[in-house]
Protein backbone atom coordinates (compact mmCIF):
# COMPACT_ATOMS: atom_id res chain seq x y z
CA UNK A 1 0.00 0.00 0.00
CA UNK A 2 1.20 3.62 -1.20
CA UNK A 3 -0.01 5.97 1.59
CA UNK A 4 0.58 8.84 -1.19
CA UNK A 5 -2.33 7.47 -3.18
CA UNK A 6 -5.03 8.72 -1.17
CA UNK A 7 -2.60 12.00 -0.23
CA UNK A 8 -0.76 13.04 2.30
CA UNK A 9 -2.12 16.09 4.71
CA UNK A 10 -0.57 19.35 4.44
CA UNK A 11 -2.04 20.70 7.54
CA UNK A 12 -0.53 18.91 10.49
CA UNK A 13 -2.21 16.10 12.17
CA UNK A 14 -2.05 15.49 15.80
CA UNK A 15 -0.70 12.39 17.26
CA UNK A 16 -1.14 13.12 21.21
CA UNK A 17 -3.68 14.78 22.69
CA UNK A 18 -3.91 18.56 22.50
CA UNK A 19 -5.13 21.19 24.58
CA UNK A 20 -8.67 21.12 23.45
CA UNK A 21 -9.26 17.31 24.36
CA UNK A 22 -6.91 17.51 27.14
CA UNK A 23 -7.62 15.51 30.39
CA UNK A 24 -6.91 18.89 32.32
CA UNK A 25 -9.66 21.11 29.91
CA UNK A 26 -12.02 17.81 29.64
CA UNK A 27 -11.81 17.46 33.92
CA UNK A 28 -15.37 16.97 35.24
CA UNK A 29 -17.19 17.90 31.59
CA UNK A 30 -19.15 14.63 31.70
CA UNK A 31 -20.09 14.17 35.54
CA UNK A 32 -22.78 11.78 36.28
CA UNK A 33 -23.43 10.62 32.77
CA UNK A 34 -23.97 7.07 31.90
CA UNK A 35 -21.48 6.05 29.47
CA UNK A 36 -21.74 2.44 27.39
CA UNK A 37 -17.93 1.39 25.96
CA UNK A 38 -18.39 -2.14 23.93
CA UNK A 39 -14.90 -3.58 22.82
CA UNK A 40 -13.53 -2.26 26.18
CA UNK A 41 -10.70 -4.96 27.48
CA UNK A 42 -7.92 -3.60 26.10
CA UNK A 43 -6.60 -1.02 23.48
CA UNK A 44 -8.92 1.89 21.80
CA UNK A 45 -12.08 0.50 23.62
CA UNK A 46 -9.78 0.66 26.89
CA UNK A 47 -8.47 3.72 26.46
CA UNK A 48 -12.12 5.33 25.56
CA UNK A 49 -13.38 3.97 29.17
CA UNK A 50 -10.76 5.46 31.07
CA UNK A 51 -10.86 9.10 29.11
CA UNK A 52 -14.72 8.94 29.67
CA UNK A 53 -14.28 7.89 33.32
CA UNK A 54 -11.66 10.77 33.80
CA UNK A 55 -13.96 13.01 32.50
CA UNK A 56 -16.61 12.13 35.36
CA UNK A 57 -18.80 9.53 33.61
CA UNK A 58 -19.91 6.64 35.08
CA UNK A 59 -18.92 3.53 32.85
CA UNK A 60 -20.35 0.36 31.78
CA UNK A 61 -18.19 -1.72 30.02
CA UNK A 62 -18.92 -4.43 27.37
CA UNK A 63 -16.73 -7.30 26.22
CA UNK A 64 -17.02 -10.81 25.16
CA UNK A 65 -16.15 -11.81 28.81
CA UNK A 66 -17.16 -10.20 32.14
CA UNK A 67 -13.74 -11.36 33.76
CA UNK A 68 -11.78 -9.81 30.81
CA UNK A 69 -12.72 -6.70 31.77
CA UNK A 70 -10.70 -6.17 34.77
CA UNK A 71 -7.83 -4.12 34.07
CA UNK A 72 -10.02 -1.71 32.23
CA UNK A 73 -12.50 -1.50 35.29
CA UNK A 74 -9.60 -0.49 38.14
CA UNK A 75 -8.10 2.16 35.60
CA UNK A 76 -11.79 3.86 35.41
CA UNK A 77 -12.27 2.98 39.09
CA UNK A 78 -8.89 5.21 39.53
CA UNK A 79 -11.23 8.06 38.97
CA UNK A 80 -13.27 7.73 41.56
CA UNK A 81 -16.55 7.14 38.96
CA UNK A 82 -18.68 4.23 39.58
CA UNK A 83 -17.67 1.28 37.25
CA UNK A 84 -19.60 -1.87 35.84
CA UNK A 85 -18.36 -4.44 33.52
CA UNK A 86 -20.82 -6.74 31.64
CA UNK A 87 -20.04 -9.86 29.46
CA UNK A 88 -22.47 -9.50 26.03
CA UNK A 89 -21.70 -10.36 22.70
CA UNK A 90 -22.64 -7.60 20.56
CA UNK A 91 -24.57 -9.29 17.50
CA UNK A 92 -26.83 -11.17 20.33
CA UNK A 93 -30.19 -9.57 20.26
CA UNK A 94 -31.18 -11.18 23.81
CA UNK A 95 -28.33 -10.72 25.35
CA UNK A 96 -27.63 -6.68 24.36
CA UNK A 97 -31.29 -6.41 25.92
CA UNK A 98 -30.75 -7.93 29.20
CA UNK A 99 -27.22 -6.04 29.21
CA UNK A 100 -28.86 -2.51 28.73
CA UNK A 101 -31.42 -3.25 31.50
CA UNK A 102 -29.03 -4.20 33.80
CA UNK A 103 -26.50 -0.97 33.36
CA UNK A 104 -29.69 0.89 33.30
CA UNK A 105 -30.66 -0.89 36.64
CA UNK A 106 -27.17 -0.67 38.25
CA UNK A 107 -25.85 2.88 36.83
CA UNK A 108 -29.19 4.92 35.70
CA UNK A 109 -30.19 5.98 32.33
CA UNK A 110 -27.91 6.30 29.65
CA UNK A 111 -26.75 9.64 28.23
CA UNK A 112 -23.73 8.38 25.96
CA UNK A 113 -22.86 5.03 23.95
CA UNK A 114 -19.35 4.32 21.97
CA UNK A 115 -20.17 1.24 19.74
CA UNK A 116 -15.98 0.26 19.68
CA UNK A 117 -16.06 -4.13 19.04
CA UNK A 118 -14.88 -4.67 16.47
CA UNK A 119 -13.48 -7.70 14.27
CA UNK A 120 -11.29 -8.00 11.16
CA UNK A 121 -9.52 -10.36 8.83
CA UNK A 122 -6.89 -9.85 6.26
CA UNK A 123 -8.10 -12.30 3.91
CA UNK A 124 -9.48 -12.22 -0.15
CA UNK A 125 -13.33 -13.31 -0.14
CA UNK A 126 -11.84 -15.73 -2.58
CA UNK A 127 -10.04 -17.49 0.09
CA UNK A 128 -13.04 -16.97 3.09
CA UNK A 129 -15.76 -19.22 4.40
CA UNK A 130 -18.82 -16.71 4.02
CA UNK A 131 -19.43 -17.05 7.36
CA UNK A 132 -15.95 -16.05 8.32
CA UNK A 133 -16.84 -12.77 6.19
CA UNK A 134 -20.30 -12.29 7.60
CA UNK A 135 -19.43 -12.18 11.12
CA UNK A 136 -17.06 -9.45 10.54
CA UNK A 137 -20.29 -7.55 8.99
CA UNK A 138 -22.07 -8.90 12.37
CA UNK A 139 -19.63 -7.63 14.55
CA UNK A 140 -18.72 -4.49 13.42
CA UNK A 141 -22.51 -3.13 12.07
CA UNK A 142 -24.54 -5.17 12.73
CA UNK A 143 -23.54 -4.46 16.66
CA UNK A 144 -23.91 -1.22 16.42
CA UNK A 145 -26.81 -0.93 15.14
CA UNK A 146 -28.69 -3.10 17.49
CA UNK A 147 -27.37 -0.72 19.94
CA UNK A 148 -28.56 1.81 18.85
CA UNK A 149 -32.00 0.29 17.85
CA UNK A 150 -32.44 -0.15 21.64
CA UNK A 151 -30.74 3.19 23.01
CA UNK A 152 -32.08 5.38 20.81
CA UNK A 153 -35.48 5.17 21.97
CA UNK A 154 -34.81 6.02 25.16
CA UNK A 155 -32.54 9.02 24.73
CA UNK A 156 -35.48 10.52 22.55
CA UNK A 157 -37.75 9.95 25.86
CA UNK A 158 -35.05 11.78 28.36
CA UNK A 159 -34.24 14.36 25.16
CA UNK A 160 -30.83 14.07 24.91
CA UNK A 161 -27.90 11.63 23.95
CA UNK A 162 -24.49 11.10 22.25
CA UNK A 163 -23.48 8.07 19.98
CA UNK A 164 -19.95 7.51 18.96
CA UNK A 165 -19.41 5.05 16.24
CA UNK A 166 -15.61 3.88 16.35
CA UNK A 167 -15.22 3.72 12.26
CA UNK A 168 -11.92 4.22 10.20
CA UNK A 169 -10.22 5.19 7.29
CA UNK A 170 -11.08 2.05 5.74
CA UNK A 171 -14.23 2.59 5.34
CA UNK A 172 -13.54 5.33 2.89
CA UNK A 173 -11.01 3.81 1.43
CA UNK A 174 -10.79 0.56 -1.15
CA UNK A 175 -7.83 -1.98 0.40
CA UNK A 176 -8.15 -5.44 -0.69
CA UNK A 177 -7.26 -8.33 1.47
CA UNK A 178 -9.85 -6.72 3.99
CA UNK A 179 -13.55 -6.78 2.40
CA UNK A 180 -15.48 -7.19 5.90
CA UNK A 181 -13.58 -4.89 7.85
CA UNK A 182 -14.13 -2.03 4.95
CA UNK A 183 -17.60 -2.58 3.83
CA UNK A 184 -18.69 -2.89 7.57
CA UNK A 185 -17.07 0.10 8.71
CA UNK A 186 -18.54 2.17 5.45
CA UNK A 187 -22.00 0.94 6.67
CA UNK A 188 -21.23 2.53 10.13
CA UNK A 189 -19.84 5.95 8.30
CA UNK A 190 -23.28 6.26 5.94
CA UNK A 191 -25.45 5.22 8.97
CA UNK A 192 -23.97 7.75 11.35
CA UNK A 193 -24.68 10.40 8.33
CA UNK A 194 -28.32 9.19 7.79
CA UNK A 195 -29.41 8.93 11.57
CA UNK A 196 -28.30 12.23 12.28
CA UNK A 197 -30.40 13.37 9.26
CA UNK A 198 -33.18 11.16 10.89
CA UNK A 199 -32.55 13.03 13.90
CA UNK A 200 -33.08 16.28 12.38
CA UNK A 201 -36.70 15.18 11.30
CA UNK A 202 -37.71 13.71 14.63
CA UNK A 203 -36.86 17.25 15.80
CA UNK A 204 -34.46 15.73 17.96
CA UNK A 205 -31.21 17.39 16.63
CA UNK A 206 -28.81 18.72 18.05
CA UNK A 207 -30.31 17.36 21.73
CA UNK A 208 -28.94 13.54 20.00
CA UNK A 209 -25.68 13.90 18.85
CA UNK A 210 -23.52 11.14 16.41
CA UNK A 211 -20.32 10.71 15.09
CA UNK A 212 -18.28 8.17 13.18
CA UNK A 213 -15.06 9.08 14.47
CA UNK A 214 -11.35 7.40 13.30
CA UNK A 215 -8.99 6.70 15.84
CA UNK A 216 -6.19 6.97 14.13
CA UNK A 217 -3.29 4.86 13.31
CA UNK A 218 -3.07 3.00 16.68
CA UNK A 219 -0.94 -0.32 16.92
CA UNK A 220 -3.57 -3.25 17.95
CA UNK A 221 -3.79 -6.37 17.99
CA UNK A 222 -6.61 -6.54 15.40
CA UNK A 223 -4.73 -3.50 13.23
CA UNK A 224 -1.33 -4.67 13.63
CA UNK A 225 -2.08 -8.30 12.05
CA UNK A 226 -0.31 -9.93 9.35
CA UNK A 227 -2.24 -11.52 6.87
CA UNK A 228 -2.60 -15.75 7.40
CA UNK A 229 0.62 -17.76 5.95
CA UNK A 230 -1.78 -19.28 2.42
CA UNK A 231 -2.43 -15.74 2.01
CA UNK A 232 0.72 -14.32 1.70
CA UNK A 233 2.09 -17.53 -0.32
CA UNK A 234 -0.93 -17.42 -2.59
CA UNK A 235 -0.21 -13.27 -2.74
CA UNK A 236 2.89 -12.32 -1.80
CA UNK A 237 3.41 -8.38 -2.25
CA UNK A 238 -0.30 -7.93 -3.42
CA UNK A 239 -0.93 -8.33 0.41
CA UNK A 240 1.41 -6.00 2.42
CA UNK A 241 4.54 -4.62 2.69
CA UNK A 242 4.69 -5.40 6.62
CA UNK A 243 7.75 -2.47 7.69
CA UNK A 244 5.75 0.08 5.76
CA UNK A 245 2.02 -0.86 7.59
CA UNK A 246 3.36 -0.60 10.72
CA UNK A 247 5.14 2.71 10.51
CA UNK A 248 1.65 4.19 9.64
CA UNK A 249 0.68 3.72 13.22
CA UNK A 250 1.49 6.62 15.17
CA UNK A 251 -0.99 7.28 17.18
CA UNK A 252 -1.74 6.40 20.85
CA UNK A 253 -5.03 4.86 21.99
CA UNK A 254 -5.28 8.09 23.88
CA UNK A 255 -5.81 10.33 21.49
CA UNK A 256 -8.99 8.49 20.21
CA UNK A 257 -10.15 8.63 24.06
CA UNK A 258 -10.16 12.18 25.27
CA UNK A 259 -11.78 13.00 21.52
CA UNK A 260 -14.41 10.70 22.78
CA UNK A 261 -14.69 12.60 25.96
CA UNK A 262 -14.73 15.89 23.98
CA UNK A 263 -17.66 14.99 21.92
CA UNK A 264 -19.55 13.29 24.86
CA UNK A 265 -19.39 17.01 26.49
CA UNK A 266 -21.03 18.04 23.55
CA UNK A 267 -17.92 20.40 22.67
CA UNK A 268 -18.15 19.64 18.86
CA UNK A 269 -21.60 19.30 17.91
CA UNK A 270 -20.80 21.30 15.12
CA UNK A 271 -19.70 18.34 13.55
CA UNK A 272 -22.48 15.73 14.56
CA UNK A 273 -22.98 13.11 11.77
CA UNK A 274 -19.75 13.92 9.70
CA UNK A 275 -16.69 11.57 9.93
CA UNK A 276 -13.96 12.65 11.92
CA UNK A 277 -10.72 11.58 11.93
CA UNK A 278 -9.29 11.99 15.32
CA UNK A 279 -6.18 13.13 14.17
CA UNK A 280 -7.32 16.32 12.75
CA UNK A 281 -7.56 19.24 15.14
CA UNK A 282 -11.14 19.42 16.41
CA UNK A 283 -10.44 23.67 16.52
CA UNK A 284 -9.76 23.55 13.16
CA UNK A 285 -13.06 21.72 12.07
CA UNK A 286 -15.19 23.50 14.73
CA UNK A 287 -13.30 27.36 13.26
CA UNK A 288 -14.93 26.36 9.73
CA UNK A 289 -18.44 25.99 10.71
CA UNK A 290 -21.54 23.99 10.45
CA UNK A 291 -22.76 25.54 7.54
CA UNK A 292 -19.77 25.31 5.32
CA UNK A 293 -19.20 21.64 6.20
CA UNK A 294 -22.49 20.40 4.95
CA UNK A 295 -22.52 22.84 2.16
CA UNK A 296 -19.65 21.51 0.64
CA UNK A 297 -19.82 17.94 1.59
CA UNK A 298 -16.76 17.50 4.02
CA UNK A 299 -16.17 14.26 6.30
CA UNK A 300 -18.91 12.99 4.20
CA UNK A 301 -18.66 9.49 2.10
CA UNK A 302 -19.66 10.65 -1.24
CA UNK A 303 -19.03 10.04 -5.20
CA UNK A 304 -16.82 12.01 -7.25
CA UNK A 305 -17.88 12.05 -11.22
CA UNK A 306 -16.30 13.02 -14.42
CA UNK A 307 -16.87 16.97 -14.79
CA UNK A 308 -20.26 17.94 -15.69
CA UNK A 309 -21.82 14.94 -13.87
CA UNK A 310 -23.73 15.38 -11.32
CA UNK A 311 -25.24 12.48 -8.50
CA UNK A 312 -28.83 13.86 -9.10
CA UNK A 313 -32.04 11.82 -8.27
Amino acid sequence: MDPAEFGISTLPLQHAPYDIISRDTLAGTNNGKVAIITGAQRGIGAAIAESLAASGANVALLDLSEESLAQTAAACDAHGVKVKTYGCDVTDDARVKEVLSSIEKDLGPIDVLVNNAGVMVHRPLLMSTFSGFWRQIEVNFKGPLLLMSEILPRMRDRGHGCIINIASRSGTVDVPMALGYNTSKAALIRATHTMQREMEVDGLDPAIHMYALHPGGVLTDMGGSEAAPDVKAKYGDHTRDEATFRSLFKDPPILCGQTCAFLAAGKGKELRGLYIDCRQDMAKLLAVGRERLLGEKYNTLGVKFLEGYCNEP
